[in-house]
């Protein structure tokens, strides 16, 4: 359940960055839209991964946050 609220928070977060960029088309809130995209789908990919061991979805989720956004980091282009 735990591991929901993460991944909700991720989505909400990644909303906001989304409703910032339609209002202010910046090359730094595109950035930042990009990032947490890709943090929310490391997020799951790691929750995915912790479920295949019992108990270990939210570690899963939280290590694959980070290590998504970390290569989001060096992929995504700075204008």
């Amino acid at each position: 359940m735990l591991t929901v609220v993460v991944l909700w928070l991720i989505a909400i977060a990644w909303l906001v960055a989304n409703g910032v960029f339609a209002q202010k088309p910046l090359p730094r809130y595109r950035r930042r839209r990009a990032l947490w995209a890709w943090i929310f789908l490391g997020a799951c990919a790691g929750a995915l991964a912790g479920l295949a061991s019992a108990n270990f979805s939210l570690p899963g989720a939280i290590a694959g946050a980070v290590v998504a956004g970390f290569v989001a980091g060096k992929l995504i282009t700075r204008d």
